[in-house]
């Protein structure tokens, strides 16, 4: 049950604070006082999208509290999530901010939309304005049926193996391709696959080859810089070498080395440097005599380097690219050569799950059918005690060989109004009246099995007026009798039945309008009552009217 509501800063309403009750309550109010925005922010409580366009103008944030006893299946909720529950009490506050941040928490804990959207279906339950509508639409008649029979987990069941067929076909329609295409996608990856592989590719090695055209194609200038370097050093005719320069040091220095410590140091240093340019003399002159410029060994680097070009442009933009490309050929020649085997393991495997799903489709159709029967009778009996005395209704189930969403079943509400007339769908209702206590009929049938505790309604009385009017009244007193009801209303009768009234009240002084919510007393109702009555005057004839009517409600409730 909600206990009470805390809205700040939101639209219209810069501070209101309401304690709910047991029972019937209405809330009532002049045209655009603000009634929208009350159920807007108990939306805001149950998860709902919440717009930043709410922020009350020239404010930083809006804050919406709600307090509720906390039924035992959302306390095991919230337990999971490691939420504690004080006093049996569950205290939810959402705030947005201006520019659109929304945070949640629910006994001070944050918690995301979804813990929140978890638990509201089981602590309030809203019909909207626009509601009706969905009784016009035959696709949403299901979803009515399935509240009552409580086929939620026999739905997600039939949902995870619909799931599983959906794939299996989508894996074994990507095998799936004629023999034309098969024998053609065959040869054009043996094709690549071979053409690579006859290439011998290796990483690194297109590196490696311009490392060795370079030096093929400057050959003459190494050689020639090689053999000076070594004439210089080693080697020369004309000329002393460093080397020779570097024996004769030594030499000299070895018969007075002993004399002096440091000299016997110069002597090791120009010592290790002689043997140093030995070693770098030999090694230069054996890279020179490797040096061979080959025309032919030329033109086989250049001819390498023109297939791998070839080849990265037809397969990827480097040598690993290229191998890359290779295994995923291959891998997918080697999926064709094997699809038929696939397709016939796949296709085992779709038999199966196609037989499951088909079982679990029938076992909610069963249930559906059974809980049709009830529901149509429990219907008709709410239709006839709001003054549709005459009126028949149907729930159809028709069980298809088709897989849909939520089952193999197309259900839809037929009825019929007036004797003699055949059953037809809610579509061809003409009177808004007639729809909306359609709806009633439904959402009371289903408030008796779904275990929320407070039902809200926005204008249900929509379009409805005189006796028929009455019977929606008597309707939801009845509710209220084991359910905590929440009206927005416009009936004078809805209002006198009423265990609390509520009146909503729009103060345009000031430099901004705002919205307070007030609980009337026994004097309060009567002038809010003769207010309706009289459409906006509160006459003596229409204050008359109100007591006599909250009179005849008073013993009509046996207060």
């Amino acid at each position: 049950m909600l206990n009470q509501l805390s809205i700040k800063n939101v639209a219209v309403i810069d501070k209101l604070s309401v304690d709910f009750h047991d029972g019937v309550s209405v809330l009532t109010g002049e045209t655009g006082a603000g009634k929208s925005i009350i159920i807007d922010s108990i939306n805001m409580i149950l998860g709902e999208r919440a717009n930043k366009e709410l922020v009350r103008y020239g404010q930083e944030k809006a804050v919406v509290q709600a307090v509720f006893d906390a039924p035992e299946n959302v306390c095991k909720i919230l337990e999971e999530n490691e939420i504690d529950v004080d006093d049996g009490e569950i205290i939810i506050s959402r705030q947005i901010s201006k520019d659109g941040k929304s945070s949640a928490r629910i006994n001070g804990m944050v918690v995301t939309l979804n813990i929140l959207k978890e638990i509201s279906d089981s602590l309030i339950n809203i019909h909207g304005q626009h509601d009706n509508q969905a009784l016009l639409t035959p696709a949403r008649h299901v979803v009515f049926l399935d509240a009552y029979a409580e086929n939620e987990e026999y739905i997600k069941a039939y949902k995870e193996i619909l799931s599983k067929k959906r794939e299996i076909e989508k894996n074994m329609s990507s095998l799936e391709m004629n023999e034309q295409e098969k024998i053609q996608r065959i040869d054009l990856l043996e094709y690549q696959v071979n053409e690579i592989k006859k290439a011998n590719l290796e990483k690194n090695e297109e590196d490696d080859l311009k490392k060795q055209r370079e030096i093929y194609q400057n050959a003459e200038q190494i050689v020639n810089a090689v053999s000076d370097s070594y004439n210089n050093i080693y080697g020369g005719d004309e000329i002393q070498s460093a080397y020779d320069g570097l024996s004769i040091a030594v030499e000299s220095l070895s018969q007075i080395k002993e004399l002096d410590i440091k000299i016997n140091e110069m002597y090791e240093v120009l010592s290790s440097a002689m043997y140093s340019v030995e070693d770098a003399a030999h090694e230069l002159k054996n890279y020179g005599d490797s040096i061979e410029y080959d025309e032919q060994t030329l033109n086989d680097i250049e001819d390498r380097l023109d297939l791998i070009s070839k080849l990265k442009r037809k397969y990827g933009s480097t040598v690993e690219d290229i191998l890359m490309y290779m295994k995923k050929a291959e891998s997918e020649l080697n999926d064709i050569r094997l699809s038929d085997e696939k397709i016939n393991e796949l296709n085992e495997e779709l038999i199966k799950v196609t037989k499951k799903l088909t079982e679990q489709g029938y076992l909610l159709s069963e249930r559906r059918k059974k809980a049709a029967k009830i529901l149509e009778e429990k219907i008709e009996n709410s239709l006839h005690e709001l003054n549709m005395e005459k009126a028949i209704f149907k729930v159809n189930v028709e069980t298809a060989d088709e897989f849909y969403e939520n089952g193999m079943d197309k259900t839809e509400f037929l009825i019929s109004t007036n004797p003699g007339e055949p059953l037809k769908p809610l579509v061809k209702i003409a009177s808004g009246g007639e729809l909306s206590r359609v709806m009633l009929a439904i959402k009371s049938v289903i408030a008796d099995s779904d275990g929320v505790d407070t039902l809200i309604f926005d204008e249900i009385d929509t379009g409805v007026s005189g006796k028929a009017a009455m019977s929606i009244a008597k309707k939801l007193s009845q509710i209220g009798k084991s359910k905590q009801v929440i009206c927005i209303t416009h009936l004078p009768q809805l209002a006198s039945l009423a265990d609390n009234h509520y009146l909503i009240l729009k103060n345009t002084e000031g430099e901004m309008a705002s919205t307070t919510l007030e609980e009337l007393d026994e004097e309060g109702r009567e002038k809010e009552l003769a207010r309706i009555i009289d459409g906006g005057e509160v006459t003596d004839l229409a204050l008359n009217h109100a007591k006599e009517m909250l009179k005849k409600a008073a013993v009509g409730k046996n207060i």
